[in-house]
């Protein structure tokens, strides 16, 4: 997924979204890329998709600065058009797969631009249940291979708009891995494959197998950073947590007595200040390293 800077539109027109889709489409045709879902809002995009030659950040490089340099010049602007990098998580196969799909497919309905997915002309949905011509670069057989047909698959997303579906970028443990702990556990020696890093963002910053307690976390971050204010500390105790433990972004928020969303941004602000700051960057290490003792 990614937004638009300052939350501004990123598509203003279907002329942008259909080229947009047409990048998207150039870099699945070179067999870089499988699509499995996606869904164009107008300040941000979700996409389900699957590396099967590695080389995620490639490619969404290739595809973002293309359709940036569309955008501006199109505009009469100049800059960045996305907010920093895109986020990803990794998605296990199965539920959360499925989960996912779903998810996507709804967020139209969910943020009210329509009342059913079907009527939303810029998601993958439509090709799932009346195989869109337009849209045969879309792999659905993973997707329904789980269902009897095409009309089950509909009645699963539809049954999700009155439910309270999990974001997975909320949810995922340590923010990269939306699945089940056994699965990120699994994930922990591909850490250690360079090849393999692209393809898992910011997972290498992840101690999957340090689950230490909320009391440990937080007397390692007292000790490393004695001097914080009451506010400093509730933010580096919600990072502690989404890196060096597995509890969801959801189960952190609760116990912080924040919103999920709250969870993310700090995430998102103390990743880039681990590539910024040298000095924080070391005492994250310190703290890391107490916790595997």
């Amino acid at each position: 997924m990614s937004h638009g800077v300052d939350g501004a539109a990123t598509f203003t027109d279907d002329f942008e979204r259909k080229r947009f889709l047409d990048y998207l489409r150039e870099i699945v045709g070179a067999g870089n890329l499988l699509v499995h879902a996606f869904c164009l809002m107008i300040n941000h995009f979700h996409l389900l998709c699957e590396t099967p030659k590695s080389g995620l950040s490639r490619h969404m490089q290739r595809l973002l600065v293309k359709y940036t340099n569309l955008f501006n010049k199109r505009h009469h602007r100049r800059g960045h058009l996305w907010r920093a990098r895109y986020k990803a998580v990794l998605v296990e196969d199965g539920d959360y797969f499925l989960h996912c799909s779903r998810y996507i497919h709804l967020n139209p309905v969910k943020a009210k631009i329509c009342s059913r997915p079907e009527e939303y002309a810029w998601s993958s949905y439509r090709h799932y249940v009346e195989g869109a011509e337009d849209l045969k670069w879309v792999t659905t057989s993973r997707t329904l291979r789980s269902f009897q047909n095409q009309l089950d698959y509909a009645t699963f997303v539809v049954e999700g708009i009155q439910q309270d579906l999990e974001n997975p970028f909320e949810e995922a443990i340590g923010g990269v891995i939306f699945g089940s702990r056994a699965f990120a556990n699994q994930l922990q020696p591909l850490v250690k494959k360079p090849y393999l890093t692209e393809d898992m963002p910011r997972i290498e910053g992840l101690d999957i197998t340090c689950d230490p307690s909320v009391e440990e976390v937080e007397a390692a971050i007292s000790q490393i950073f004695p001097r914080l204010t009451q506010c400093q500390r509730t933010r580096m105790l919600v990072y502690g947590l989404r890196r060096f433990t597995q509890m969801t972004g959801r189960d952190i928020a609760a116990l912080a007595g924040r919103c999920p969303s709250m969870v993310t941004h700090v995430w998102q602000e103390m990743q880039i200040q681990l590539v910024k700051n040298i000095e924080f960057r070391m005492r994250m290490e310190n703290v890391a390293q107490l916790l595997r003792k």
